[in-house]
């Protein structure tokens, strides 16, 4: 199928967990489909500590979404209330901090519950991984329609001498079915069928690399067969046509008015038909590629030169003020939503709508003022990369494990990608706290002055 840079490459198409508490996952493991089920039946018959271990991560799992569901009802709330009753104390850096009573729950977010169930499960294949799908298999190449519709390998979860055992059934319609509704499809109103620009068949397209984060996994840069063009797969997502059709209508409004910033241009669609001339159904969109992009948020650093990192602020806020003025509202404003290209040119994307928490107070989603909001941030992020910044995935587990609720939608173009340099920004600001410290001594002490310091502190 598609070249990738992780050696690893496990990518999850699919989870969910039903009312009877049984799970299905679908991962695509070095370029192998397989569909993994998990009955707690099986398991209680076999052997009562794994069907409870099993039940465990479920029932953890279930309590962390309804957490997060009862946080999404609140923000709900919040929306409706009226702007004048916001609290005016925005904390300007990039953080999503609660109370501090709310600092000692070490409730698990539902993300973190459901990798540790899934891994759970995936710790039982790693035998049928070694012979079928082996980190050393050479890859396949794939047209887009190949990586939807690529044969699926189907296993239950049994228990044999107290140990998990994946076991191979038969595959059925009801199976095959479960499949196929991963493929993404959307109908397309008249008004964006009849956007000028052409309807690509998936079988014309190779796929050259995933895009596995956020979750499910799918083909990102592609290339067209008949004329070697390279696009970026941006697939629909059924479930929220809204995001959707908001996104092609604001690139359309872009591209008409050829403005003076860097963002993605609409230049196809992929059709869900077999038909090249099916303008009825999408898979997705096809886009500018962006070469080698790199999100904003990875690269607030201070390894990063000030004067780059000045521009870059200079930017996104011309950005924003150039899209006002021409009366398109961003929406989901925050870091991760712009990009730099290999040349550091800073790119605008994702145009679907919705808010992002810690970036956007929800009552402002989809507003100018949410937009200014979030620009704020980012550029408070790009001037002081050590108080303006924090790494997610690491103090949201410190403070309560609960990650901040991202309101994901068919916006994402390109993925969020983990701060890797959040321990050395921890370090500065530990360093910038015990200078702090220093500096009260000595002044205690009176050993040096105040100016000395900081000029020493400032060299």
């Amino acid at each position: 199928m598609a070249e990738s840079n992780s050696e690893d490459k496990k990518y999850v198409l699919d989870f969910n967990s039903d009312e009877n508490d049984v799970s299905s996952l679908t991962v695509l493991i070095h370029d192998v489909r397989f569909h993994i089920t998990v009955d707690p039946a099986d398991l209680q018959k076999r052997d009562k500590p794994l069907y409870y271990e099993y039940l465990n991560k479920v029932s953890g799992l279930r309590e962390a979404e309804e957490r997060e569901e009862e946080e999404v009802e609140k923000a709900q709330i919040v929306v409706k209330k009226s702007k004048k009753e916001r609290s005016q104390d925005r904390d300007s850096a990039v953080d999503v901090t609660e109370d501090e009573e709310d600092g000692e729950d070490a409730d698990q977010d539902s993300g973190s519950a459901q990798v540790e169930l899934r891994n759970w499960i995936l710790d039982a294949f790693d035998e049928i991984v070694q012979e079928w799908a082996p980190a050393d298999r050479d890859p396949v190449p794939s047209t887009l329609h190949e990586w939807y519709h690529g044969p699926t390998y189907f296993y239950s979860i049994q228990v044999k001498s107290g140990q998990l055992e994946p076991e191979l059934v038969e595959t059925t319609d009801d199976l095959t079915a479960k499949i196929d509704a991963l493929v993404p499809k959307l109908h397309m109103p008249k008004y964006i069928q009849d956007i000028n620009v052409p309807w690509l068949s998936a079988n014309d397209l190779i796929v050259n690399a995933e895009v596995t984060s956020p979750e499910p996994a799918h083909p990102g840069l592609v290339t067209h067969k008949p004329n070697s063009d390279k696009f970026f797969f941006k697939p629909v997502v059924p479930s929220q046509p809204g995001p959707v059709k908001r996104e092609i209508s604001i690139l359309q409004k872009l591209s008409k008015l050829d403005l003076d910033i860097k963002v993605p241009r609409l230049l196809g669609f992929v059709s869900a038909s077999e038909s090249k001339s099916s303008k009825t159904e999408a898979m997705g969109m096809l886009l500018t590629p962006i070469a080698n992009p790199k999100p904003l948020t990875t690269l607030l650093s201070t390894d990063i030169p000030a004067s780059q990192r000045q521009e870059w602020a200079q930017k996104c806020e011309t950005y924003v003020k150039e899209l006002h003025s021409h009366g398109i509202i961003w929406g989901d404003a925050k870091a991760d939503n712009f990009m730099v290209d290999e040349d550091n040119e800073l790119w605008i994307i994702d145009f679907g709508g919705s808010y992002t928490e810690g970036w956007v107070d929800p009552e402002l989603s989809e507003t100018k003022e949410g937009d200014r909001m979030g620009l704020e941030k980012v550029v408070k992020a790009l001037e002081d990369p050590v108080e303006g910044t924090f790494d997610p995935e690491t103090e949201e587990s410190e403070r309560k494990g609960r990650g901040s609720e991202v309101k994901e939608t068919a916006s994402g173009l390109f993925v969020t990608e983990k701060i890797e340099d959040h321990n050395k920004r921890k370090r500065e600001r530990e360093d910038k706290d015990e200078e702090g410290d220093e500096k009260k001594r000595r002044k205690e002490d009176g050993g040096e002055d105040d100016e000395e310091y900081v000029d020493e502190a400032e060299e």
